[in-house]
């Protein structure tokens, strides 16, 4: 298993400087997330964000837990900033993928559907 998972951190690497040096030669920006460009989503909501990488890292993390999260928590195991996990949440609340109980986040079916999705994927 550790073998398997060391061909493809090694593949995931080339593959993502592949992109970096496609996009330098096509003058791409990726604004400040160099995530952007290869995360196969066409979700305008994604699209348009700053990093779409922390939401679906932050979406990954709500959907595994069954209890639900709180912001204290998601902040300290993806180390980003409270505030920044906050916007994270209103942005994928506002667009049904996860819902507000309490002081915890609760991914929505539409929210596993898609993280569902993404690994069946290969992401």
């Amino acid at each position: 298993m550790p073998i398997k998972r060391s061909i493809l951190f090694a593949v995931s690497i080339t593959l993502f400087h592949i992109g970096l040096l496609i996009s330098k030669h096509h003058n791409y920006r990726f604004s400040s997330c160099p995530f952007l460009a290869y995360i196969p989503l066409t979700s305008d909501f994604i699209v348009d964000t700053k990093c779409r990488y922390n939401l679906l890292k932050i979406l990954e993390l709500i959907e595994e837990a069954e209890d639900g999260l709180t912001v204290e928590y998601i902040s300290t195991n993806l180390n980003l900033s409270r505030k920044s996990v906050r916007m994270y949440l209103n942005r994928l609340e506002s667009h049904g993928l996860i819902k507000h109980i309490g002081d915890k986040y609760k991914a929505t079916e539409e929210g596993r559907k898609l993280i569902e999705s993404l690994k069946l994927s290969g992401f």
